[in-house]
């Protein structure tokens, strides 16, 4: 099969009544069935089976929605209307192997025995490899653009005296991104072209190393901050000195867009190995890992244009969930006007902040810190009024207040996902919390106000009325 696939991949064209396999000096049109070919005006009869496979391969290759590349497209046309009306020469006799005699030794061809779904799975898998290895191409050059000649710029000349130390901050990580992908990563993908079955596997395998884009995204809000003070001065200059089309701003983005790319490429390649009925376990689980990864790139960017957190926010764990809420704050009898919130779940605390893009002096999205919740004082009260009605977040003070945060998602599923969270994040702490208790005494008599804390909140959610931690 893998033969077959190599054969097929350098196939331009493909009619609806035949396939041709392109050699290194030519390219033959061979039948489907791999039967002998008739003449124009013959009656020969032909099998129903035939005559099905035919019919159905028809449809797979004239289908417009499958015409994966304009240019691919055109080619094979005008390779058709060329070989339209030039009936294949009859064979010499009837078992002869030969399409023609005389032949010459650059029109020699050989049949392959190439079955519906492996012709499917190869032509259309093929495009999307091609556009894949292609566009990779591009996305390589235009980061040696940035690596070699910006930053190979601003080292071998010295930069203005208050962009000294910034650089670092522009640039970030994006050195080891275009290192990997030049020497590994574009190799790897060209061969997949000869071997498909490696695609879903190069994805998977190296999806802890994807994880250099999202330290790139969360240095970007820094890095957007910093070009757009000298966009127009000093990096136009350097701009015009290397002779390049696009601005910084412009390439920079490259590898936040690239990172989102993979996963479309990636389904279009799902959806054809579906259709030819192959085995798609491990495409499914690349395309699940380069959803995963760019949700992390945003959510990291998102958390990078947090404004005015004074702690330190790769201290507050793992980033779980962020949404635009509705929100009202309710301390004591005070009732706040409902404001539009962003708001970070991560597993140590709940950031609010304030959406600023839309404000007039703002340039770059971002979002101003307004207030938090530590997860040693959290609490949750899940809606009982109906799947719209909004969630409550509770915050205990060491008086023994509570402030009442009420979240209005656009979503249910937002509202029902973030309480979910929630809860699970306090059961961790319940469990940690009973557990190094039990370390410390070495039986369950020990620390008896942290049991009794635990078990009197906890049981409140098992009510369905509200949880909060201990």
């Amino acid at each position: 099969m893998r033969q077959v696939a190599k054969l097929v991949f350098s196939t331009c064209l493909l009619s609806p009544d035949s396939y041709s396999a392109a050699g290194s000096e030519g390219s033959i049109s061979t039948s489907v069935a791999s039967l002998p070919p008739q003449a124009s005006g013959s009656s020969a009869p032909s099998s129903p089976g035939s005559r099905r496979s035919v019919s159905t391969l028809k449809k797979w290759l004239t289908n417009p929605v499958r015409k994966l590349s304009a240019g691919a497209t055109a080619k094979g046309e005008r390779q058709v209307r060329k070989l339209e009306g030039k009936p294949p020469p009859l064979p010499s006799h009837s078992n002869s192997q030969d399409l023609g005699s005389p032949v010459r030794p650059e029109d020699t061809l050989t049949i392959l025995p190439v079955t519906h779904r492996e012709l499917v799975r190869s032509v259309f898998s093929w495009y999307v490899l091609k556009e894949l290895i292609e566009t990779e191409k591009h996305y390589v050059a235009d980061l040696g653009l940035i690596v070699e000649g910006y930053m190979g710029t601003m080292t071998s000349k010295s930069v203005p005296e208050d962009m000294k130390g910034k650089d670092k901050i522009v640039f970030g990580n994006i050195h080891q991104i275009f290192d990997w992908h030049k020497d590994y990563f574009l190799g790897e993908l060209e061969k997949c072209l000869a071997e498909p079955e490696r695609l879903a596997q190069l994805f998977i395998k190296h999806e802890r190393r994807l994880h250099m884009y999202v330290v790139y995204c969360q240095n970007k809000p820094k890095s957007e901050h910093i070009v757009s003070e000298y966009i127009e001065t000093y990096f136009e200059e350097l701009r015009q000195q290397l002779g390049h089309r696009l601005q910084l701003n412009d390439l920079l983005i490259k590898p936040v867009q690239r990172i989102m790319k993979y996963q479309l490429l990636l389904k279009d390649f799902l959806k054809y190995y579906t259709k030819a009925g192959m085995d798609t376990e491990e495409l499914e689980k690349a395309v699940e890992v380069m959803c995963f990864v760019p949700k992390r790139c945003n959510d990291m960017m998102n958390v990078g244009r947090l404004q005015g957190f004074e702690g330190k926010i790769t201290a507050q764990g793992k980033l779980l969930q962020q949404d635009t809420f509705t929100v009202t704050e309710q301390d004591s009898s005070f009732l706040s006007r409902a404001k539009e919130r962003r708001v970070f779940l991560f597993e140590q605390m709940v950031i609010f902040s304030e959406p600023i893009d839309r404000k007039k002096g703002f340039s770059i999205p971002g979002y101003i810190f307004k207030n938090s919740i530590k997860v040693s004082c959290l609490g949750v009260e899940p809606s009982v009024d109906g799947d719209d009605a909004p969630f409550v977040l509770t915050s205990r003070n060491p008086d023994g207040s509570v402030v009442r945060f009420q979240l209005q998602a656009a979503s249910p599923d937002v509202c029902r996902a973030w309480v979910n969270d929630v809860v699970q994040i306090l059961e961790s702490q319940r469990n940690f919390l009973n557990g190094k208790s039990q370390l410390s005494s070495g039986d369950d008599t020990a620390s008896p106000l942290i049991h009794k804390s635990c078990s009197i909140l906890f049981s409140s959610y098992c009510q369905s009325t509200s949880i909060v931690s201990c």
